[in-house]
Order: C-alpha cells, then sequence, then structure tokens
C-alpha cells in the first residue's frame, strides 16, 4: 500500500507524514540528518534525544552515532520543527537526484536539489505538477516519489498546494 493511500492531504503536516513513515525510512532520514554537513540536523536531533531522555546535550554528542538513531526512533516525538528537518534531511542527503529531476521538470533552477536563493519560485499548477511527478515516477522508485510528494504538500501547502490533485490521483489510481 501507498503512503499516499493513508494521508489525509487537507490535514497533513509534517509531524503526520513523519508518523506514516515506515521504520527503515524514518531510520534513512535520521541517520540523514547525522549526515549533514552543516550540523544543523544533527545538533536539533541530539536536542530532541536530550530533552526526550533528561540527558545533557553534550552526554548526547558523546554517544555512538547507533544509539543516538535508535533513541531518536524509539523516544523522541517529531514535532513539526524536527519532523521537517528529518524529511528535508533525507531528501537532501539520499534523494537529491530525484528532487532535481522534478524541480527541473518544473523548469525551477536548483542545484543539489535546492531551489536556486535568487529564483521568486511561483504557485505551480496541477497540470505542470502532474507532469513534474510522472517524469519523477518514470526515473525514480515509486515510494520514494509517494514520499517526496507528501512531504513538499506538507513542508509548504501554500506552495505545493496543487499536489493535492495529483497525490489524490495517484492513490485513487
Amino acid at each position: 500500500m501507498s503512503i499516499l493511500e493513508t494521508l489525509d492531504l487537507e490535514d497533513l503536516s509534517p509531524s503526520r507524514l513523519w508518523t506514516h513513515l515506515d521504520d527503515a525510512t524514518r531510520e534513512e532520514a535520521v541517520r540523514s540528518a547525522y549526515n549533514d554537513g552543516t550540523q544543523g540536523s544533527k545538533v536539533e536531533a541530539d536536542m530532541a534525544i536530550a530533552n526526550a531522555l533528561r540527558f545533557r546535550p553534550n552526554a548526547v554528542r558523546q554517544l555512538p552515532l547507533e544509539r543516538r538513531v535508535a533513541y531518536m526512533l524509539k523516544n523522541v516525538y517529531a514535532d513539526d520543527n524536527l519532523a521537517s528537518t528529518m524529511l528535508l534531511a533525507l531528501h537532501l542527503d539520499r534523494r537529491v537526484a530525484l528532487l532535481g529531476t522534478f524541480l527541473d521538470e518544473l523548469g525551477i533552477p536548483q542545484s543539489g536539489g535546492l531551489i536556486d536563493d535568487d529564483y521568486d519560485l511561483e504557485t505551480p499548477g496541477a497540470e505542470a505538477l502532474e507532469r513534474a511527478a510522472a517524469a519523477a515516477y518514470e526515473k525514480f522508485d515509486d515510494a520514494e516519489v509517494d514520499l517526496y510528494l507528501a512531504a513538499l504538500l506538507a513542508l509548504d501547502p501554500g506552495t505545493w498546494g496543487a499536489l493535492r490533485e495529483v497525490i489524490a490521483g495517484r492513490a485513487a489510481g
């Protein structure tokens, strides 16, 4: 069953999307956060563990990666901020080619899956998003594309709101 079939698209948030992910995908996202070259995701994850377990942040930083990943998955509630960070880390670490394909098909200038800072993003229509999604589905695993589309909608419904139609059509068909 596709993740798209289980989501309430009208009430989708990053934390709700996070709760619908399978364990392997959540683990992949947490590992991606710890691969973050900017350290921001890693610091946020460590702070979440520290708060959940009532540890000092320094003690968490000294834990081996495997223990931190396990704590994140079993002991930490991912609110919208943390879930957003994990979803972004996953896509920017492990799924950059997917992001690039989707954004390129929309004609949106990007580098490494990130929209160029100086680009004034306009809200894409459903038809353009359908074409971009089709291009992504041709090249990548359906489950990864499903999650990416849902993540876009959850992270920025104002810009990507027309994805509701694309996702609903995909889930129904």
